[in-house]
């Protein structure tokens, strides 16, 4: 018998996510310029908030629909919120909202995420480690206001010349976070830095998660250990007995190296599932398309696998 589910057109054990935006339902959360927020004050900060907020409802709504539990939340879901300017004290979440986003999140044992961006760096020193260290501490607080765990992902960030004395000062500003953050956060390959074979160390001394993301991988990283090489056993040992996470993406051949595709084929994503040995694990997929081209390979994985599933289906069930 076929191991697909002919319902998610995606092996069993594995679940399928997409980042930020569904493009399904269009809009997008509102984020706001420093100038506007001195402009018109805290009154339509709130205001975003408050249309964020809803936004997400609904996403995690059609979410709930559509069979599909793993989501990336927006960085933006609170305007500048990390910015020295912006207390989040200030910043009322409407109970409401709060309590659906519990309810759905438990009615379709949702899985959520934050990734702060390319300027939060925990690798770094200085101001820019002080304002990474407020950003991080944000992405935490907005998952405690919405009362679920989740998880933080976080590249490894620059190198600075010299990568021993960099790994130290990682650890260093890991050890230094609040409980709230560390408990959440994950480490995550990228393409120019730290590849998964140079950042594992580090999540191993430091108990954190290590996310492996293909694409990064076969940028950095693939010419020594081929994605099937990796030691998936230690990987899968920094989860501690939690359910791992991946990311899946494919290279946009007109864009620089990095740069995500639309869509993704389901040849690909076979032969990334071919190289990863674990049973029961969720994939976020990073492409431009998000919600569609998540419904697009779905609809592809199932298809390719129906005949299989239907000669072996009970008599009387097709």
């Amino acid at each position: 018998m076929s191991h697909l589910k002919r319902s998610a057109g995606c092996p069993d054990g594995i679940r399928l996510g997409y980042a930020c935006v569904n493009l399904s339902l269009g809009g997008k959360m509102r984020s706001l310029r420093l100038a506007t927020l001195r402009e018109r004050g805290l009154a339509y900060l709130q205001a975003l908030v408050d249309e964020n907020l809803a936004l997400l409802v609904d996403i995690l709504r059609w979410n709930l629909a559509q069979g599909i539990s793993v989501f990336r939340i927006s960085s933006d879901l609170v305007p500048l919120g990390s910015h020295p300017e912006v207390s989040l004290e200030q910043i009322h979440f409407d109970p409401a909202q709060v309590a659906e986003v519990a309810r759905l999140t438990s009615a379709g044992n949702m899985r959520l995420s934050m990734h702060p961006g390319q300027y939060t760096l925990i690798s770094a020193d200085g101001p820019v480690w002080e304002s990474s260290y407020r950003d991080l501490c944000y992405h935490a607080e907005v998952m405690e206001r919405l009362g679920i765990e989740g998880d933080i992902i976080l590249h490894g960030g620059g190198v600075y010349g010299d990568r021993a004395a960099t790994a130290r000062r990682i650890l260093a500003h890991i050890a230094a976070l609040p409980e709230s953050v560390r408990r959440r956060l994950r480490l995550e390959n990228d393409e120019r830095c730290w590849s998964v074979q140079q950042l594992l160390p580090i999540c191993e001394v430091s108990a954190l998660p290590l996310v492996v993301d293909n694409l990064h991988h076969a940028l950095n990283g693939a010419a020594e250990t081929p994605l099937e090489g990796l030691p998936w056993e230690r990987i899968l040992t920094t989860w501690n007995g939690r359910r791992p996470k991946l990311h899946y993406a494919e290279q946009n051949p007109s864009k620089r190296p990095g740069a995500h595709s639309d869509y993704v084929s389901p040849t690909g994503f076979r032969s990334f599932l071919a190289a990863v040995p674990w049973p029961d694990y969720d994939v976020m997929l990073e492409c431009k398309a998000k919600d569609l081209a998540l419904l697009r390979l779905r609809q592809e994985l199932e298809a390719a696998q129906a005949p299989a599933w239907e000669e072996s289906a009970p008599e009387g069930r097709i």
